[in-house]
């Protein structure tokens, strides 16, 4: 009987604990390409300097990474970036699971109508997105030195690409300056 009280007492504190949890909260929305392709951001669960994030789509919410842990992540910031026409991409970046930035920029294919994802994990955050015939790409000046070139890029699939050069953007593409992080 005691250990049936005992164990009564531990799940109420438990669900006590997981009530007192704040709800998770939208902090950005983007339209990709309409609003039928608009991704929220939310964020919740505070600890310390940092929170949980989600991404979410129509009615589907899933976090941000795999798991709680994974999406926990400090100095966050995020951008709905137009790439013209119409169509934004969504660009997240912070302090996550690792010593270097990591983040995401969120797309919707044109081709399929399924929006994508490129992740990428730097030391410093991107300087701009280039939008051309191709998905658009993520692209970093070369702080960390681990390359002998100037440039890092980052596309969709896995796509990387090391480079001297800006890519110059031919008709109907763009090389889009990113705001500056605060």
């Amino acid at each position: 009987m005691r250990n049936a009280v005992i164990a009564a007492g531990l799940i109420a504190s438990s669900l006590h604990v997981i009530a007192a949890q704040p709800p998770f909260t939208t902090v950005a929305e983007c339209d990709l390409a309409g609003p039928d392709s608009r991704l929220s951001l939310l964020r919740g669960h505070p600890l310390s300097d940092s929170h949980v994030y989600k991404i979410s789509q129509k009615h589907e919410t899933r976090f941000l990474y795999a798991d709680a842990d994974a999406s926990n992540g400090s100095r966050v910031d995020w951008q709905c970036v137009s790439i013209g026409n119409d169509v934004n991409v969504l660009l997240i970046t912070g302090e996550f699971s690792s010593n270097y930035q990591q983040g995401i920029l969120f797309f919707r294919d044109t081709s399929d109508r399924r929006i994508h994802r490129v992740e990428f994990a730097e030391r410093n955050r991107p300087s701009w997105v280039f939008s051309g015939s191709k998905s658009p790409r993520v692209i970093f000046e070369n702080v960390g030195h681990e390359s002998v070139h100037k440039y890092l890029i980052y596309g969709p699939s896995d796509a990387y690409l090391e480079t001297d050069e800006l890519p110059v953007p031919a008709t109907g593409e763009s090389l889009i300056e990113l705001k500056p992080y605060p």
